[in-house]
């Protein structure tokens, strides 16, 4: 009797310690949604940011930020790129902080200009149109300022944006004020208020563009059907203008994706743009025992092409030295950890502790 109960005590001691389930119910986070009051557009706007995974882990490290249009459609699958290309050793972009700006009034915001009345029912679209300077006004006076008191930026921005998206971020490029260094837009609506953003551009003629970088992506020719040739065609007589080169020192790159919708095509133009914007980064690391100056140089001439310095993330430098330890080359070593410490000079005291 006594062996009896003992074993039922035993037994229900294990069963209060034996989840009754298979998964515990840990919750993945990719970021946060913030509210911002803003002032300029009279409303509350919803913000949601991304943070790399070593923000917290190197408390000195600086990020560059990308500022994501239409973040109700884009923020998930875009921080998953950002997330994937960033990882060392490997990265092809670096860590970046990603803010996704929601929407409230689409079509006011986004777009350049507004409707003019004439305009038939089939393209009319109702409500508001033509607030992009409110928005532009928003964006830098009020939402980055925000993003750069709160979180550590480096002053690298890119802006994406889709459809009105895109012609809002072809607007900026002309009119924005604050420094925005790189753009990638997606098949963008070039056709709205008679192709005002073609004409825009041809009117800037010559206007330099101090090494700011555009990719400019675009469905296929399958997708150029009779409701949306002029869509389809306003697109690509904007490429034909841009490539001809009518500015100084803009980085352009257009790519036509066959196969891909307007509704799919900024899946694959946010992969390709970000590597775009960056192209030249990632170094193969198992030369750098060999060339232990090799991650200095490539982050050189990648400095000289955006004409922005960029230096590696100290994430990215631990991975490095990590490699070159196992190598068993103590001049690597030494010579790596020199020009960690030169960009990094907090970094020896993080090592020691």
């Amino acid at each position: 009797m006594i062996k009896k109960t003992f074993l039922y005590l035993a037994l229900g001691i294990l069963s209060m310690q034996i989840p009754t389930h298979g998964f515990a119910n840990n919750s993945i986070e990719i970021g946060k949604t913030q509210t911002l009051a803003s002032v300029v557009l009279n409303e509350k706007r919803a913000i949601q940011v991304y943070l790399p995974a070593s923000y917290n882990k190197y408390p000195h490290q600086k990020y560059p930020v990308v500022y994501l249009l239409d973040s109700e459609s884009n923020f998930h699958y875009v921080t998953g790129i950002v997330e994937k290309l960033s990882k060392s050793p490997y990265p092809s972009i670096p860590e970046m902080v990603v803010v996704g700006i929601v929407n409230t009034d689409r079509a006011r915001d986004l777009t350049p200009t507004q409707q003019k009345p004439e305009i038939k029912e089939g393209r009319r679209i109702e409500g508001k149109t033509g607030g992009n300077i409110a928005f532009f006004n928003f964006l830098e006076t009020e939402l980055m300022p925000e993003i750069e008191k709160k979180y550590r930026t480096n002053g690298f921005n890119i802006l994406i944006g889709h459809s009105f998206g895109g012609i809002t971020v072809l607007n900026h490029m002309l009119n924005g004020h604050q420094n925005i260094q790189a753009y990638i837009v997606h098949d963008p609506s070039i056709w709205w208020d008679d192709e005002i953003m073609l004409k825009r551009f041809k009117d800037a003629k010559s206007k330099d563009f101090q090494h700011r970088k555009l990719f400019l992506t675009q469905v296929g020719s399958s997708e150029n059907t009779a409701s949306l040739d002029s869509h389809y065609n306003g697109i690509q007589k904007f490429n034909q203008y841009l490539s001809q080169q009518p500015f100084h020192d803009l980085n352009y790159k257009y790519v036509q994706y066959e196969g891909e919708d307007h509704g799919t095509v900024p899946l694959k133009g946010n992969l390709d743009g970000l590597r775009y914007i960056f192209e030249g980064m990632q170094v193969n690391i198992k030369d750098i025992p060999e060339h232990p100056d090799l991650v200095k140089q490539h982050y050189a001439r990648l400095s000289q092409k955006l004409g922005f310095e960029i230096q590696p993330s100290e994430v990215y430098l631990d991975a490095v030295l990590d490699y070159l330890k196992r190598s068993n080359n103590p001049k690597a070593i030494q010579q790596f950890q020199h020009y960690i410490l030169s960009i990094y000079p907090q970094w020896q005291m993080k090592s020691v502790s």
